[in-house]
């Protein structure tokens, strides 16, 4: 079941216009004169040498060690830890850990605008207090700030932690 609750997380992140913008536009990103990200021609098909659009900007995993660089924005979306609900000890009602890193390019981005925390609110509108994915509610929020983050980078952890279904 987790690995169909990921993919709907994935997905619902992946598909979100105004994500997309915010993650891929350098200026002004969610000007109506510039095409949804998803419509652009290597969106999910890489274009020549250089990577899709979409393997760029969100991963599957905690990646960055390409992103000194690429002064760009990404999204690395994982699960975090699964801990028993304390009044069970049962595997099926687990409390359940979503964790999504929002890396942007401090002279690229945050120069002149806090698109880090543009792009961190669009998540918490999307996830935070959500039945979500058949993993139930999101009962709790954290952000936290990335210390190691790569060079020449602004990092934020965001840790939503979905309640078990009951």
């Amino acid at each position: 079941m987790m690995v169909e609750h990921m993919t709907t997380v994935f997905r619902t992140i992946m598909n979100d216009t105004e994500l997309n913008r915010l993650l891929y536009y350098k200026d002004d990103p969610l000007s109506s004169s510039l095409p949804d990200v998803q419509t652009l021609e290597n969106y999910f098909d890489p274009a020549d040498d250089s990577p899709s659009i979409l393997s760029s900007i969100i991963k599957r995993a905690p990646k960055t060690d390409d992103l000194p660089d690429l002064p760009i924005c990404r999204l690395c979306v994982y699960l975090g830890n699964a801990i028993p609900k304390p009044s069970t000890q049962s595997v099926m009602l687990l409390d359940q850990d979503l964790m999504i890193d929002v890396y942007t390019h401090i002279n690229t981005y945050e120069e002149t605008e806090f698109r880090n925390l543009k792009i961190t609110d669009r998540i918490c509108e999307m996830l935070f207090n959500q039945n979500f994915a058949g993993i139930g509610k999101s009962v709790k929020y954290t952000r936290l700030l990335i210390s190691n983050a790569p060079d020449g980078y602004l990092g934020y952890k965001l840790i939503f932690t979905f309640g078990a279904m009951k």
